[in-house]
């Protein structure tokens, strides 16, 4: 991914809860005090994989997070082309993070299926910031969460076509947004 590298930005799971309350009902899991990086550990080697995912797209600042989710759905069979269209608008945004860009992934969630991945990510896109509202005139911010619940969606919605290859693969996503949140983006 271009750009500057990130670190953990919520050294514990208490601090990641604390900015989104959302969070924990996602994860499903307690405030505590572990750090970010061992609770995710901890929950994939007792392979709750699901709340690992769901704590991963918190985790993740926006820009990297939509990229990961990227990278996950891009491992996936992509069926149809709007999956691939909203795929690469996700992308082109990662790439080159600006308002046209947001803009084209709001329009493209607003009007494909809610039940597939990449749409999820132009969700996620679209919650990255600006006006959310399609009213002109209006201005609507997008939920502080918004971004990570997106990615979230997107994650576990991609997991469930995976088929006897799961868990393996499930585990991948894990250490792959693990390495991203200490800033590392090679072999994306």
């Amino acid at each position: 991914m271009p750009g500057s590298p990130s670190r953990i930005r919520f050294v514990t799971v208490r601090d990641l809860y604390a900015v989104f309350p959302t969070a924990a009902v996602d994860v499903g899991i307690e405030a505590n005090d572990e750090a970010s990086q061992a609770f995710v550990e901890r929950l994939a080697g007792k392979g709750e994989a699901r709340a690992a995912l769901s704590y991963c797209a918190y985790l993740l600042a926006r820009r990297e997070a939509i990229w990961w989710a990227c990278c996950c759905v891009r491992q996936t069979a992509l069926r149809q082309p709007y999956e691939v269209r909203c795929l690469e608008a996700a992308e082109a945004w990662v790439y080159e993070p600006n308002e046209r860009l947001r803009l084209h992934a709001l329009e493209l969630a607003a009007h494909e299926s809610k039940t597939v991945a990449a749409t999820w990510i132009v969700q996620a896109v679209a919650w990255s910031g600006g006006n959310i509202s399609s009213t002109i005139g209006y201005h609507i911010e997008p939920p502080a969460q918004g971004t990570g619940q997106a990615v979230r969606g997107a994650v576990l919605i991609a997991a469930t076509g995976l088929g006897d290859r799961r868990e393996a693969v499930q585990d991948e996503w894990i250490r792959m947004a693990l390495r991203f949140a200490s800033g590392d983006f090679n072999g994306a």
